[in-house]
């Protein structure tokens, strides 16, 4: 029997009078311990994955694939999250492996110690050290079911599910920042809605069915509680005494009076429900059987039927196949009735036909024949293409190994198979989404009509991939080369990006072309004509763009990192936010293009013509500017820290709030004199009056500056310790 006691010790004893100020002390600390479960989750992927992130923009380590950890999860997350597929990372520093792999077990790990704790003791770390405990209704511990239903559901799934149908409507997809604000907001909203229920439970607790308690004096709750329903105390909380269900320990009540239960075990004779059958046997078993049969005997007789129906239609295709073949093989001299056969070929739709005539295109040599294959795989179309790579590829081999005499018949089978795939680009213009023509050879024969040359202008061949293929001379003016998917936002997952990474596009032509975001990965660019292009976060990283064109070419936030663009013409183009790390581009000209808040770290710029240019908030920190020409530009806040500019040219330019430190200004022209000897006496006349560029300007730590350039400085207003004092300072 169940008998109540009033000697348990002070120590476990839980009441209104001992708990004074906790219904205002929950909330905070309920607010409180939200707050560091967050944390200590945001924390343990943030960290790791920061530090990586640092490591890889830094380190000059040999890279090494990302562990199929961290790749599978970037891949899992990158199509609801927008996350563009070019910008997904593939190869690592090894320290940033094994930085990102934590930040994705570290989360994992976290996440199950606290559901465990939750389950078993109803603590998190976080809520074991504000006193609070999560209970079921009964008093019991929670357990993983429940656990999954409050976490999982109620304070993730809501909040995360609603901000994301929110995010996804708003028009700020695929922005991560406003995704993160209105889940954290969500959330915080969703545990709010305790402080209106006058039980104190939130939505999550009304879903799992639990409550969350303030521990003072005492554990709660015990591991067993009686069955309520039929209970006679029902007014002062206690339950019905023959409803225990096991013997239990001393219990303690969270409010009020009641210290403590003592349960004793149920008797022997106790009497128990009858067991009811969980799965109730069928009422017919002959007739369900007999109904089975008749559908088995159908399904087999059906399959037999249809098998029947395919294989005489495969024997029609069969039989017609090899016609067709005969009269190609029976016929050398009947070249009417071969081309006849071809075509017939050709619209048979049988698979087979089309690699047999990339084979015949491989063995003839015949115009006629040549021209007839051309047209009949042009009309099979893209399924042509793999084939005809397959035989392009072959063919290139062989022009490099045979003599120039021998290699007739293959030039002629070559420049065929480049025409056949030409047309069928072009004839499937805005259908080639992922169409892999890496390795292909189109690349231009000869200046004389009847030679080759790739034109694909304004043709769409978004998506399309041409990893280390020859297109030397190809034309894609006004192509479209991006496009944004079915959301029509750029930069998500669905973009459908170019890829010309290692191809050889020397002399190519992308005038007026969109290029957005597309891959140039260590693509040879030599001369190549990229001018009016919108290549907006374009890749060029390590590629040779040297004397390519680039003018007012829109190029903002492109990736130039250890590229060569020497001699490069970017006049007027458009460069907001590009990287030139460790960037060749030393007699390049960039008259009147904006670099704003552009990253040329460590670039070399020597001897190039940066005039009338913006590249205010610039990084040119350790920048080898010598020689070059920088009048009239605007380097306001930019980082010249450590930059070499001797002998530049800096007339006009405005420096007001550029960073000096280790600056070499030796031999920096400042302003432009004109001499002149009149009979007996020397002129020097200023032609350039600067105004205000140099008012304010700190040239206190800049160095080699000689004593008619700090004269000058100081005249204009600039700080330096030799300038004397001004009227100004001299008051103060």
């Amino acid at each position: 029997m169940a008998q109540l006691s009033h000697d348990q010790p002070l120590t476990a004893q839980v009441s209104a009078s001992r708990v004074k100020g906790s219904i205002y002390a929950q909330p905070l600390r309920r607010l409180l311990a939200w707050s560091l479960e967050v944390g200590l989750l945001v924390g343990s992927i943030a960290l790791p994955w920061g530090l990586g992130e640092m490591v890889r923009s830094r380190s000059q380590a040999d890279l090494v694939p990302l562990n199929p950890v961290a790749s599978s999860v970037q891949s899992a997350i990158a199509r609801p999250l927008g996350l563009p597929r070019q910008r997904l990372v593939t190869q690592v520093p090894p320290l940033t492996n094994w930085l990102w792999f934590s930040a994705v077990v570290l989360p994992g790990a976290l996440t199950l110690h606290q559901f465990h704790s939750l389950a078993k003791a109803g603590k998190t770390l976080p809520k074991a050290w504000l006193g609070l405990q999560v209970i079921r209704l009964d008093h019991t511990m929670p357990g993983y079911r429940t656990v999954v239903v409050r976490e999982g559901l109620g304070r993730l799934g809501l909040p995360l599910g609603l901000a994301y149908l929110i995010w996804i409507g708003s028009g700020t997809f695929p922005a991560l920042p406003p995704l993160v604000g209105m889940t954290l907001v969500l959330g915080l909203m969703e545990g709010l809605t305790a402080q209106i229920k006058r039980s104190g439970r939130a939505y999550h607790d009304y879903l799992a069915g639990t409550r969350v308690v303030l521990l003072r004096g005492g554990q709660l709750p015990s591991k067993y509680w009686p069955d309520r329903q039929t209970s006679p105390q029902a007014g002062l909380g206690l339950p019905s005494l023959p409803a225990f269900r096991s013997q239990g320990p001393t219990l303690t009540e969270e409010h009020g009076g009641l210290r403590a239960i003592v349960l004793s075990p149920l008797g022997r004779g106790a009497a128990t429900p009858p067991a009811s059958p969980r799965f109730p046997l069928p009422l017919n078993l002959p007739r369900v059987g007999a109904w089975m049969t008749v559908l088995a005997v159908t399904g087999v007789a059906g399959l037999g039927f249809w098998t029947h129906y395919q294989s005489s239609q495969r024997q029609g295709k069969d039989d017609l196949f090899l016609a067709l073949v005969e009269k190609v093989n029976l016929h050398p001299t009947d070249v009417t009735e071969q081309q006849a056969a071809i075509l017939a070929l050709a619209s048979s739709n049988d698979p087979r036909a089309t690699t047999f005539l990339v084979e015949l295109l491989a063995q003839t040599e015949k115009k006629p024949l040549l021209n007839t294959l051309q047209a009949a795989l042009v009309a099979v179309g893209t399924p042509a293409i793999p084939p005809l790579q397959r035989l392009n590829r072959a063919l290139t081999t062989d022009l490099t190994t045979l003599a120039p005499d021998q290699a007739r018949k293959v030039r002629l089978q070559q420049q065929t198979v480049k025409q056949t795939l030409a047309k069928i680009l072009i004839l499937a213009s805005g259908k080639l989404n992922e169409l892999d023509l890496s390795t292909i050879n189109l690349a231009r024969e000869g200046e004389s009509p009847g030679q080759f040359t790739l034109i694909l202008e304004q043709q769409n061949l978004a998506g399309t991939i041409w990893r280390g293929s020859q297109l030397e001379g190809a034309r894609f003016r006004k192509a479209i080369l991006f496009n944004p998917g079915e959301d029509g936002r750029t930069h998500s997952f669905d973009d459908w990006v170019t890829d010309f990474s290692d191809s050889d596009l020397t002399e190519a032509s992308f005038v007026a072309a969109r290029l957005t975001a597309a891959l140039f990965h260590n693509t040879r660019l030599l001369r190549t004509n990229l001018s009016n292009s919108q290549a907006d976060y374009a890749d060029f990283s390590g590629a040779d763009a040297s004397s390519a064109w680039f003018i007012a070419a829109s190029v903002n936030h492109g990736q130039f990192n250890q590229a060569s663009l020497v001699g490069a013409d970017l006049t007027a183009a458009q460069l907001q936010g590009a990287s030139f790390l460790a960037t060749r581009l030393d007699h390049a000209t960039l008259v009147g293009a904006d670099l704003t808040k552009a990253n040329l770290s460590r670039s070399d710029l020597t001897e190039v013509d940066l005039s009338n240019a913006n590249l205010r908030e610039a990084n040119l920190t350790q920048v080898n500017l010598s020689h070059s020409r920088l009048n009239d530009s605007d380097l306001s806040h930019a980082n010249l820290e450590n930059a070499n500019l001797e002998n530049a040219n800096l007339t006009g330019t405005l420096l007001k709030g550029a960073r000096l430190t280790g600056t070499n200004l030796a031999g920096v022209t400042f302003f432009v004199a004109e001499k002149r000897q009149p009979e007996k006496f020397i002129t020097t006349i200023l032609t350039h009056q600067p105004g205000d560029n140099l008012k304010g300007v700190d040239f206190s730590k800049a160095i080699n500056l000689d004593p008619n350039q700090l004269d000058y400085l100081c005249r204009q207003g600039a700080i330096h310790p030799n300038c004397p004092p001004t009227s100004a300072d001299r008051s103060n």
